[in-house]
Protein backbone atom coordinates (compact mmCIF):
# COMPACT_ATOMS: atom_id res chain seq x y z
CA UNK A 1 0.00 0.00 0.00
CA UNK A 2 1.51 3.36 -0.80
CA UNK A 3 2.45 5.87 1.69
CA UNK A 4 -0.04 8.26 0.61
CA UNK A 5 -3.13 5.63 0.83
CA UNK A 6 -1.41 5.04 4.72
CA UNK A 7 -1.31 8.29 5.65
CA UNK A 8 -4.78 9.39 4.52
CA UNK A 9 -6.16 7.26 7.06
CA UNK A 10 -5.23 9.60 9.51
CA UNK A 11 -4.60 12.55 7.16
CA UNK A 12 -5.63 15.80 5.71
CA UNK A 13 0.60 18.59 8.76
CA UNK A 14 3.84 20.47 10.83
CA UNK A 15 6.52 21.88 12.45
CA UNK A 16 7.44 25.20 10.89
CA UNK A 17 6.25 25.52 7.35
CA UNK A 18 5.41 28.80 5.07
CA UNK A 19 2.98 30.72 2.08
CA UNK A 20 2.05 32.47 -0.98
CA UNK A 21 -0.36 35.66 -2.30
CA UNK A 22 -2.83 35.52 -5.20
CA UNK A 23 -4.16 38.03 -7.77
CA UNK A 24 -7.04 38.23 -5.34
CA UNK A 25 -7.57 38.30 -1.51
CA UNK A 26 -7.02 35.43 0.04
CA UNK A 27 -9.50 33.86 2.78
CA UNK A 28 -7.26 34.66 5.45
CA UNK A 29 -8.62 35.04 9.07
CA UNK A 30 -9.41 38.28 10.30
CA UNK A 31 -8.85 39.89 7.09
CA UNK A 32 -11.65 41.93 7.38
CA UNK A 33 -10.13 43.48 10.82
CA UNK A 34 -6.93 44.28 8.53
CA UNK A 35 -5.51 47.63 7.31
CA UNK A 36 -2.05 46.80 4.77
CA UNK A 37 0.14 49.36 4.23
CA UNK A 38 2.55 49.76 1.63
CA UNK A 39 5.89 48.37 2.86
CA UNK A 40 8.78 51.45 3.59
CA UNK A 41 11.53 51.39 0.62
CA UNK A 42 14.18 50.44 3.11
CA UNK A 43 12.74 47.46 4.08
CA UNK A 44 14.40 44.26 2.55
CA UNK A 45 12.60 41.36 2.68
CA UNK A 46 15.76 39.01 1.80
CA UNK A 47 16.62 40.64 5.02
CA UNK A 48 13.69 39.79 6.96
CA UNK A 49 13.80 36.17 6.07
CA UNK A 50 17.43 35.59 7.05
CA UNK A 51 16.11 36.41 10.49
CA UNK A 52 13.10 34.62 10.73
CA UNK A 53 15.38 31.51 9.66
CA UNK A 54 18.01 32.51 12.21
CA UNK A 55 15.76 32.06 15.25
CA UNK A 56 16.25 28.04 14.18
CA UNK A 57 20.00 27.46 14.38
CA UNK A 58 20.09 25.00 17.12
CA UNK A 59 21.85 21.85 15.98
CA UNK A 60 19.15 19.63 16.83
CA UNK A 61 15.83 18.71 18.38
CA UNK A 62 13.61 16.45 20.33
CA UNK A 63 9.72 17.34 20.29
CA UNK A 64 6.70 15.46 21.68
CA UNK A 65 3.73 16.30 20.54
CA UNK A 66 0.04 15.23 20.25
CA UNK A 67 -2.06 16.01 17.15
CA UNK A 68 -5.89 16.20 16.47
CA UNK A 69 -7.11 15.39 13.03
CA UNK A 70 -10.40 17.11 12.33
CA UNK A 71 -12.81 16.66 9.07
CA UNK A 72 -13.47 20.36 8.10
CA UNK A 73 -15.78 19.14 5.00
CA UNK A 74 -19.39 17.21 4.56
CA UNK A 75 -18.09 13.84 6.00
CA UNK A 76 -19.11 13.13 9.50
CA UNK A 77 -16.35 11.68 11.25
CA UNK A 78 -14.95 11.72 14.63
CA UNK A 79 -11.70 13.93 16.10
CA UNK A 80 -8.69 11.25 15.89
CA UNK A 81 -6.14 11.79 18.29
CA UNK A 82 -2.38 10.80 17.56
CA UNK A 83 0.81 11.48 19.64
CA UNK A 84 4.36 11.10 17.79
CA UNK A 85 7.85 12.53 18.77
CA UNK A 86 9.89 14.59 16.13
CA UNK A 87 13.58 14.52 16.17
CA UNK A 88 15.31 17.10 14.20
CA UNK A 89 19.30 17.56 13.13
CA UNK A 90 21.32 19.67 11.22
CA UNK A 91 24.57 19.20 10.16
CA UNK A 92 27.48 21.67 9.08
CA UNK A 93 26.37 21.21 5.40
CA UNK A 94 23.28 22.14 5.66
CA UNK A 95 21.94 19.18 5.35
CA UNK A 96 18.37 18.70 7.57
CA UNK A 97 17.56 15.21 9.19
CA UNK A 98 14.30 14.11 10.22
CA UNK A 99 12.78 11.21 12.18
CA UNK A 100 9.50 11.19 12.76
CA UNK A 101 8.14 8.32 15.15
CA UNK A 102 4.26 7.49 16.51
CA UNK A 103 4.15 6.97 20.20
CA UNK A 104 0.15 6.06 20.04
CA UNK A 105 -1.77 4.54 19.56
CA UNK A 106 0.87 1.75 19.04
CA UNK A 107 -0.84 0.86 15.55
CA UNK A 108 0.03 3.83 14.19
CA UNK A 109 3.99 3.02 14.27
CA UNK A 110 4.42 1.61 10.76
CA UNK A 111 3.97 5.58 9.76
CA UNK A 112 6.87 6.20 11.28
CA UNK A 113 9.16 7.86 8.79
CA UNK A 114 13.15 9.69 7.93
CA UNK A 115 13.20 12.62 6.09
CA UNK A 116 16.25 13.71 4.85
CA UNK A 117 16.37 17.33 3.35
CA UNK A 118 19.50 18.57 1.66
CA UNK A 119 21.37 21.50 1.25
CA UNK A 120 20.73 21.71 -2.40
CA UNK A 121 16.78 21.37 -2.32
CA UNK A 122 16.34 17.72 -2.68
CA UNK A 123 14.39 15.60 -0.18
CA UNK A 124 14.04 11.71 0.61
CA UNK A 125 11.32 10.42 2.54
CA UNK A 126 11.63 6.88 3.89
CA UNK A 127 8.97 4.45 5.20
CA UNK A 128 10.17 0.79 6.35
CA UNK A 129 6.99 -1.95 5.70
CA UNK A 130 6.97 -4.88 8.21
CA UNK A 131 4.13 -6.31 5.91
CA UNK A 132 7.06 -6.94 2.82
CA UNK A 133 10.49 -6.20 5.10
CA UNK A 134 11.52 -3.35 3.09
CA UNK A 135 11.41 0.23 2.87
CA UNK A 136 9.58 2.89 0.58
CA UNK A 137 11.81 5.62 -0.97
CA UNK A 138 10.07 8.46 -2.09
CA UNK A 139 11.73 11.59 -3.57
CA UNK A 140 9.50 14.19 -5.13
CA UNK A 141 9.28 16.60 -2.89
CA UNK A 142 5.44 17.02 -4.44
CA UNK A 143 3.82 13.77 -3.59
CA UNK A 144 1.61 14.38 -0.19
CA UNK A 145 2.66 11.31 1.30
CA UNK A 146 4.97 11.87 3.84
CA UNK A 147 2.70 12.59 7.18
CA UNK A 148 -0.88 13.53 7.48
CA UNK A 149 -1.48 14.36 3.90
CA UNK A 150 1.62 17.07 3.86
CA UNK A 151 4.50 16.98 1.99
CA UNK A 152 7.94 16.30 2.86
CA UNK A 153 8.81 20.12 2.29
CA UNK A 154 6.28 21.40 4.80
CA UNK A 155 8.02 18.93 7.55
CA UNK A 156 11.24 20.74 6.12
CA UNK A 157 9.89 24.10 7.78
CA UNK A 158 8.85 24.97 4.11
CA UNK A 159 12.27 25.13 2.88
CA UNK A 160 12.01 29.28 2.28
CA UNK A 161 15.70 28.94 0.72
CA UNK A 162 13.42 27.93 -2.73
CA UNK A 163 12.10 31.37 -2.83
CA UNK A 164 12.27 34.84 -3.49
CA UNK A 165 10.53 37.21 -1.55
CA UNK A 166 9.09 40.42 -1.92
CA UNK A 167 7.55 42.55 0.81
CA UNK A 168 3.87 43.30 -0.24
CA UNK A 169 3.04 45.43 2.89
CA UNK A 170 2.72 45.83 6.83
CA UNK A 171 -0.39 45.21 9.12
CA UNK A 172 -1.46 44.48 12.22
CA UNK A 173 -2.22 40.67 12.90
CA UNK A 174 -4.04 39.48 16.09
CA UNK A 175 -2.93 42.50 17.39
CA UNK A 176 0.93 42.29 16.44
CA UNK A 177 2.57 44.70 13.65
CA UNK A 178 3.47 42.64 11.17
CA UNK A 179 5.24 42.07 7.32
CA UNK A 180 3.38 40.66 5.15
CA UNK A 181 6.05 38.55 2.33
CA UNK A 182 5.39 36.91 -0.75
CA UNK A 183 7.71 33.65 -2.03
CA UNK A 184 7.69 32.92 -5.29
CA UNK A 185 9.17 29.56 -6.08
CA UNK A 186 12.81 29.89 -7.89
CA UNK A 187 13.13 28.96 -11.69
CA UNK A 188 15.33 25.64 -10.51
CA UNK A 189 13.42 24.65 -7.49
CA UNK A 190 10.74 21.97 -7.29
CA UNK A 191 8.06 22.39 -4.86
CA UNK A 192 3.94 21.44 -5.23
CA UNK A 193 3.90 25.16 -4.10
CA UNK A 194 4.96 27.97 -6.38
CA UNK A 195 3.85 30.70 -4.04
CA UNK A 196 3.43 31.17 -0.44
CA UNK A 197 2.95 34.14 1.75
CA UNK A 198 4.30 34.90 5.67
CA UNK A 199 3.20 36.73 7.97
CA UNK A 200 6.85 38.00 9.90
CA UNK A 201 6.13 39.63 13.39
CA UNK A 202 8.27 42.91 13.45
CA UNK A 203 9.20 42.65 16.95
CA UNK A 204 10.89 38.92 16.80
CA UNK A 205 10.98 37.89 12.99
CA UNK A 206 8.87 35.38 14.31
CA UNK A 207 6.29 33.72 11.75
CA UNK A 208 2.68 34.52 12.84
CA UNK A 209 1.01 32.43 9.87
CA UNK A 210 1.70 30.84 6.88
CA UNK A 211 0.03 30.05 3.34
CA UNK A 212 0.85 27.56 0.44
CA UNK A 213 -0.93 28.16 -2.91
CA UNK A 214 -0.79 25.53 -5.52
CA UNK A 215 -0.21 25.53 -9.40
CA UNK A 216 -4.06 26.91 -10.01
CA UNK A 217 -3.36 29.85 -7.56
CA UNK A 218 -5.83 28.16 -4.77
CA UNK A 219 -5.00 27.69 -1.21
CA UNK A 220 -3.46 24.56 -0.49
CA UNK A 221 -2.51 24.98 3.02
CA UNK A 222 -2.89 27.16 6.12
CA UNK A 223 -0.68 27.02 8.92
CA UNK A 224 -1.58 29.50 12.16
CA UNK A 225 0.55 29.58 15.19
CA UNK A 226 -1.32 30.13 17.95
CA UNK A 227 1.32 30.16 20.99
CA UNK A 228 4.76 30.55 21.13
CA UNK A 229 7.11 29.86 24.22
CA UNK A 230 10.99 30.44 24.51
CA UNK A 231 12.42 27.16 25.24
CA UNK A 232 16.12 26.64 25.37
CA UNK A 233 16.37 30.52 24.65
CA UNK A 234 14.55 29.56 21.26
CA UNK A 235 11.13 30.83 20.32
CA UNK A 236 9.32 27.55 19.64
CA UNK A 237 5.92 27.27 18.30
CA UNK A 238 4.04 24.89 21.21
CA UNK A 239 0.33 25.32 19.93
CA UNK A 240 -0.70 25.46 15.76
CA UNK A 241 -3.00 24.05 13.62
CA UNK A 242 -3.09 23.21 9.79
CA UNK A 243 -5.98 23.66 7.79
CA UNK A 244 -5.92 20.79 4.56
CA UNK A 245 -7.87 22.60 1.86
CA UNK A 246 -7.96 19.55 -0.59
CA UNK A 247 -7.99 16.59 1.91
CA UNK A 248 -10.58 19.26 3.93
CA UNK A 249 -8.81 18.22 7.16
CA UNK A 250 -7.38 20.43 9.92
CA UNK A 251 -5.04 19.54 12.36
CA UNK A 252 -4.39 20.77 15.57
CA UNK A 253 -0.55 20.59 17.07
CA UNK A 254 0.45 20.74 20.60
CA UNK A 255 3.76 20.48 21.71
CA UNK A 256 3.78 18.43 25.20
CA UNK A 257 7.73 18.65 25.72
CA UNK A 258 10.64 19.87 23.67
CA UNK A 259 14.42 19.93 23.96
CA UNK A 260 17.25 21.48 22.32
CA UNK A 261 20.95 20.31 21.42
CA UNK A 262 20.70 17.21 23.54
CA UNK A 263 23.85 15.85 21.23
CA UNK A 264 21.39 13.51 19.22
CA UNK A 265 23.77 10.78 17.85
CA UNK A 266 23.87 9.79 13.87
CA UNK A 267 22.56 6.72 14.88
CA UNK A 268 19.02 7.78 15.37
CA UNK A 269 17.99 9.11 11.50
CA UNK A 270 19.56 5.81 9.71
CA UNK A 271 17.21 3.29 7.87
CA UNK A 272 18.15 0.95 10.84
CA UNK A 273 17.07 2.30 13.42
CA UNK A 274 13.70 2.92 11.78
CA UNK A 275 13.28 -0.48 10.67
CA UNK A 276 13.95 -1.10 14.61
CA UNK A 277 11.43 1.45 16.01
CA UNK A 278 8.64 0.55 12.97
CA UNK A 279 9.16 -3.16 13.89
CA UNK A 280 8.17 -2.62 17.80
Amino acid sequence: MSWIRRTSIVSTFVLFAFVCACSKQSPTANSSNRSITEARPDVDASQIVERYRALSNFRDSTIKMRATITNTGGEKSPARQVQLTIYRKREPNGRQLILIEFTSPVEERDRDGLITAFADGRIEAVRFVQSTDSFIVVNNPMNEDALFGLTPQELAEGQPEKYDFTVLGEEVYEGKPVYRLEGKLKQAAESKFPRMVLLISKQDFTALQAEFYNNQNALARRLDVLKTESIGGYPTRVRWSIENQARERKIDFEATDVKYDQNLPDTIFTREHLKKIASK
